[in-house]
């Protein structure tokens, strides 16, 4: 593309308007006497001065075009820089109206400064001078080797080339352009580099973050467990058989008194520890379920009920990583499994649906070893593998085989209404539940869980009766020790109040934040 194709006036394709401007130009560059183009141009400024702003006359200039066309060949050829300075012509645009264009005038590098505007009533004012720009000024080599560049980088777009380039003469006669090398900068540290100082920097926080061991990581459960204070039944020497009438009284939160008590007497015994351990789990206390569960495996690896009981504490507590090597402990200390071909996992780097995918398989086969006998241990530990993996189908069928065999375990009935729960079964799982507390009244954990299948079903006060009988049976606990700790579950009484929330009831809310039972329990009615 030539440079005068550029800024001619071609560039605005067949507009009898810009061959107008042009031929202006041309005319008063060349300095010739007057023509009938400059005729016009004459009376139309000098009817301007004299009457003042009015609509410009198109009619009347197309009518005379063709004489002036007839002039346009006898001109002698424009000299090469006569519209150099000029502003981008006008050139028609889409419309959605009848209205004339504006002109098109924005700048690609700096905001718009046209030399002259074609789009309103005052289109050519009496003072307008035409610029010219001298032929020497572009005598520098450099500047002239620079715009051709730039006029061969943007031969492709006529419009985006004429504004860039009018925006490129300006700032070079302005002196805004400077051609000089550009001085060196300091060099960028490359990738390496960083890291190495970063390395360097944080060896010490990255050392500490790479002995972490996230399998032995507790989730906030003690390593010791935490006993609570004024027990009246340290006194008693029979407080673990006193505890186990508890239990078969339903009376769980009572039997975990009994058995701490028994646990202070009898720190080294495991069956103690089990006891204690598996009931806090009834009572919806797992972590300490798993405190008092640790111990006992600790003094006692060949405690087998132990693990499964821990294996579901674990799930329970979202650490599944815990829950299955607790299977893997109850394999091995098997007599009849242990010969199952068990794999050496490496605590920090196995991962997760590995271990996963072999406990499975172990315990399959386990299943298979005598399929004309139902393990019930082998199906509750099954139950407990797809429940992590959310295979409730799989786990729900585990368990009601398992309890074919064991059908008055009530912790069975109450790990197939959660199954079946989690599987959007609410009904079902209501009914499995209730044999649960038909076998132990006082099993809270089954309580709690009927009463968030209740919140599920959309039954909100039946499940804050379920919450407050519950936290009631909890807090019977405590009249056995006056400076007895709450025995009360912070999970019953967080999910208290927010079903109280979806009942509109505030008011009642403020007396679950008080843990105010008496208030609460006229609320709703319960004897306690």
């Amino acid at each position: 593309m030539s440079l005068n194709k550029l800024v001619g006036g071609d560039c605005g394709g067949n507009n009898t308007l810009v061959q107008l401007s042009n031929i202006v130009g041309r005319d008063a560059a060349l300095s010739q006497p007057l023509t009938l183009a400059d005729k016009y141009v004459s009376e139309f400024m000098a009817q301007n001065n004299a009457q003042g702003p009015q609509t410009f006359n198109m009619n009347s200039l197309l009518n005379d075009m063709p004489e002036i066309e007839s002039h346009k060949h006898a001109q002698i050829r424009p000299g090469p820089s006569s519209s150099s300075h000029m502003s981008k012509p006008w050139m028609p645009g889409p419309s959605t109206s009848f209205l004339p264009q504006r002109p098109m005038m924005k700048s690609h590098f700096m905001p718009p400064q046209p030399v002259m505007s074609l789009g309103g009533p005052q289109a050519l004012a009496s003072n307008f001078q035409i610029q010219y720009m001298n032929e020497s000024e572009l005598q520098n080599d450099n500047v002239r080797a620079k715009a051709q560049e730039y006029v061969d980088e943007t031969k492709e777009d006529d419009n985006l080339a004429y504004n860039q380039f009018m925006s490129f003469m300006k700032k070079i006669s302005a002196g805004e352009l400077n051609f000089e090398p550009a001085q060196p900068t300091e060099t960028v540290k490359n990738r390496e580099q960083l890291l190495d100082e970063m390395s360097e920097k944080y060896k010490e926080e990255w050392q500490k973050l790479s002995d972490v061991d996230l399998w032995d990581s507790n989730n906030g459960i003690a390593k010791e467990y935490e006993f609570a204070e004024g027990n009246v039944m340290l006194e008693n020497k029979s407080a673990l058989e006193l505890g186990k009438e508890k239990l078969k009284m339903g009376d769980v939160p009572g039997a975990v008194i009994c058995f701490e008590a028994a646990a202070q007497q009898q720190p080294d015994s495991a069956v103690v520890w089990f006891f204690l351990g598996s009931t806090q789990a009834e009572n919806e206390q797992d972590p300490l379920a798993i405190t008092a569960l640790r111990k006992c495996v600790e003094l006692d690896p060949n405690m087998q009920d132990a693990y499964l009981t821990l294996a579901a504490a674990y799930a329970n507590e979202n650490m599944p990583k815990h829950a299955y090597f607790s299977l893997l402990d109850w394999l091995k200390n098997s007599p009849k499994y242990n010969n199952l071909a068990f794999l050496d996992f490496d605590t920090k780097n196995t991962d997760l649906r590995h271990l996963q995918v072999h406990v499975r398989n172990l315990y399959l086969d386990a299943a298979r070893r005598d399929p004309e006998h139902i393990d019930a241990d082998v199906q509750n530990a099954l139950g407990v593998v797809f429940n992590i993996s959310q295979e409730y189908d799989k786990a729900v069928d585990c368990f009601k085989t398992a309890l074919m065999v064991q059908g008055s375990n009530a912790q069975l009935w109450n790990r197939l209404g959660a199954t079946l729960a989690n599987s959007n079964r609410s009904e079902e799982a209501v009914d499995a539940y209730h044999e649960a507390l038909n076998l132990e009244p006082g099993f809270v954990r089954a309580r709690y869980n009927v009463g968030i299948t209740c919140m599920n079903l959309g039954a909100h006060r039946q499940a804050a009766e379920h919450f407050l009988v519950a936290l009631n049976q909890q807090n019977k606990a405590e009249s056995m020790g006056p400076e007895s700790t709450s025995t009360t579950s912070p999970a019953i009484w967080m999910t208290l109040r927010m079903v109280c929330s979806y009942m509109g009831e505030h008011n009642i809310a403020e007396l679950v934040d008080q843990k105010n039972l008496t208030e609460l329990n006229k609320f709703f009615e319960i004897d306690a």
